[in-house]
């Protein structure tokens, strides 16, 4: 294998990846080692004049789609949401909390605002590459993405409002500040 196929650069950022389609660490790790598996029996047919990463982001997200366990990773994400009830005791730090906040308010997004909120959002990918990765028109991604952080930023309520000032979602390369 050469050494523009190495895909250990890029583990951390496809598990994250992975991370946010199947909203779970477990299910996460499974999706990211079938992918590498389905990525290494294709290595022959990579265009090594092409960037590595959105090719194998490509295989993840085409592994989740095809994978038998997608309707059943939906059905244990629904029932997980109990676990996020008020029962938890908060975190102690101001920020920790924010980011629970956080997190419980992108759960409530619906997938495809999620992905195109990772990719662009936390990954950097331009519009257009993660129009070309989820094989939709770049207006598509622009569109949920918007509605993604309105979304959040809705869900969010009075959480915005804390110390930190008002809450902002922004990320990629398309976005200026």
């Amino acid at each position: 294998m050469s050494p523009k196929f190495d895909v250990t650069p890029h583990l951390e950022v496809l598990w994250r990846y992975g991370r946010v389609l199947t909203r779970d660490d477990s299910d996460a790790d499974d999706l990211v080692q079938e992918a590498l598996v389905r990525a290494l029996s294709l290595a022959k047919s990579f265009d090594t004049s092409r960037p590595l990463l959105p090719w194998l982001i490509a295989i993840v997200r085409n592994t989740f789609l095809t994978g038998t366990t997608r309707m059943a990773n939906d059905r244990q994400r629904l029932a997980s949401y109990g676990d996020l009830s008020e029962a938890a005791s908060p975190p102690a730090q101001e920020r920790c909390a924010e980011l629970v906040d956080v997190e419980r308010a992108l759960a409530t997004l619906p997938a495809e605002q999620a992905e195109v909120l990772h990719l662009v959002g936390v990954l950097g990918f331009t519009y257009s590459e993660a129009a070309e990765l989820l094989e939709v028109p770049t207006g598509t991604v622009m569109s949920r993405l918007s509605r993604a952080r309105a979304a959040l930023k809705h869900c969010m309520g009075d959480a915005s409002k804390n110390a930190s000032g008002s809450f902002k979602v922004v990320g990629g390369r398309d976005v200026a500040g």
